[in-house]
């Protein structure tokens, strides 16, 4: 079983199919902490996961409305960035926790509150120089073990 892998992504059209990957192997409960370089894509793979789903919603990036919800015939599904939340005690704030049980959620800059969940699957893009990008996904909790061992070969099948 492994708790941690990683992917190089060569073209859009990978990181469209990893996102789709993921999306269909979601749960409602779930939640997802995007994290990495700023521009590395972390909108751009929520806008796929959601596609992928075949939701009609638009995906916006929340950075000033802090949250946005999308409707998909899978589940629900909240997509928050944190960028402009710098404490614990503004997150709680914002009352969304109360959705997480409702919903699978993908968190922009959720690695800085990564401590408040049990259990995540981490997400994290970075550019490399070739305009390629790494993505490492991780997780925390025994109810994603299972899932990294099914995503590690699903994703790796994926990529040319």
């Amino acid at each position: 079983m492994s708790n941690s892998f990683q992917v190089v992504l060569k073209t859009e059209s990978e990181t469209k199919r990893v996102a789709a990957k993921i999306a269909k192997n979601c749960h409602v409960g779930d939640v997802l902490i995007l994290d990495g370089d700023l521009g590395a894509g972390k909108t751009h793979f929520t806008k796929w996961f959601v596609e992928s789903l075949d939701s009609k919603d638009i995906v916006t990036s929340p950075t000033f409305s802090i949250a946005n919800f999308y409707r998909t015939d899978m589940y629900a599904l909240l997509h928050i960035d944190l960028y402009r939340i710098s404490t614990i005690n503004e997150f709680i704030d914002l009352g969304l926790d109360d959705y997480f049980n409702q919903s699978v959620t993908l968190i922009e800059w959720g690695g800085k509150f990564m401590s408040y969940f049990d259990e995540y699957i981490s997400i994290s893009l970075c550019i490399n120089g070739d305009d390629s990008r790494l993505m490492t996904i991780s997780c925390k909790g025994e109810k994603y073990k299972s899932l990294m061992d099914i995503l590690n070969i699903e994703i790796k099948g994926v990529i040319c």
